[in-house]
């Protein structure tokens, strides 16, 4: 009888961490809409890539658990985000000769 009740406690320690996550991100999805339409210049795209940083930082670590991940997969993950910088960068480079 006890273990279930750790287990009970267990999963509404669970349900309750990501129930405030999302929260989180609903208002940081709230932030975002209002901030794209308050006019501050190129501030605006900034602040855009800012919130949407601390969204997906969100995702990664809490949801996806990469925090607490074996550093294997630290490793993946962080391969796979310096793979993609590698992609804009190169992308961006492409472009800006074009120019």
């Amino acid at each position: 009888m006890n273990r279930q009740g750790e287990s009970g406690g267990i999963v509404r320690r669970l349900w309750a961490r990501n129930l405030l996550i999302w929260a989180a991100l609903l208002a940081l999805l709230l932030l975002s809409l209002v901030v794209a339409y308050v006019p501050m210049g190129r501030m605006t795209t900034a602040s855009g890539i800012i919130i949407a940083g601390v969204k997906s930082t969100l995702v990664v670590l809490l949801f996806m658990q990469l925090a607490s991940a074996k550093p294997l997969i630290r490793i993946a993950a962080i391969s796979g985000l310096v793979f993609v910088i590698a992609m804009f960068a190169l992308t961006f480079a492409d472009v800006f000769v074009r120019i």
